[in-house]
């Protein structure tokens, strides 16, 4: 009879034991749901900052870009470099994968998208007027703006190239080469096709390049094509 009655207590003891261990995990569960709740709509909160701050900043460029269309400000470029490496620096960095960091990268590949259609679209506007009233000088600034934005854009180098060699500013010209080369470019038998580039095809300058950077030289000749 103790036996049973010794027996009985435990098994009641053990009732409490788990019924404790229980209620535990039932204020963990809440806890967690109540925690799990809060960050859902931090991150709301933080996606709908995100859009307007988006929104906003497709205004500001499409502001910026009129003014300095409007005053052809070259010397300005640095800054829309500027502001392309903010956007790719959150890109490739490797941040930790949290809902924010995760919205921070989607929203800096949509704002780089944005610049992007944004010069596309000004660079088709300004480059299709009938040519009485073509903006050359825009017209360039765009394509130089295009080669910031999206390094493999090798058509805006190309024409940048091509212009520049046009009015004798070889060194521009050398420059945008330079920059198509260390972002990929290497289609000699385009480049040696480019309109008004004659002259800067026989520079010293031109024929280094070429050799750096395709192991060509003498104009695209190859060392062994004269053995």
């Amino acid at each position: 009879m103790k036996f049973f009655f010794k027996y009985i207590l435990f098994f009641f003891l053990l009732l409490r034991v788990l019924g404790h261990a229980s209620a535990q995990e039932n204020d963990l569960s809440r806890d967690e749901l109540r925690a799990a709740r809060k960050e859902v709509r931090q991150v709301k909160r933080y996606q709908r900052a995100l859009e307007n701050t988006l929104e906003e900043k497709e205004l500001f460029f499409s502001f910026a870009l009129m003014e300095d269309l409007d005053k052809r400000n070259f010397d300005n470029l640095g800054w829309w470099q500027y502001q392309y490496n903010q956007y790719q620096t959150i890109i490739s960095d490797t941040l930790l994968a949290t809902p924010f960091n995760s919205l921070k990268i989607v929203y800096a590949k949509k704002s780089v998208t944005m610049m992007r259609v944004l010069l596309s679209n000004t660079y088709e506007l300004e480059a299709n007027r009938p040519p009485a009233f073509r903006d050359i000088p825009a017209v360039v600034f765009l394509l130089m703006l295009r080669t910031i934005v999206n390094p493999t854009d090798y058509i805006a180098y190309l024409s940048v190239i091509s212009y520049s060699s046009k009015v004798e500013d070889y060194g521009t010209a050398l420059f945008y080469l330079e920059e198509a080369f260390k972002n990929g470019f290497n289609n000699l038998d385009l480049l040696l096709s480019l309109p008004a580039t004659g002259l800067l095809r026989i520079m010293p300058e031109y024929q280094a390049l070429l050799e750096v950077y395709l192991k060509n030289g003498f104009y695209g000749i190859r060392e062994e094509d004269f053995k």
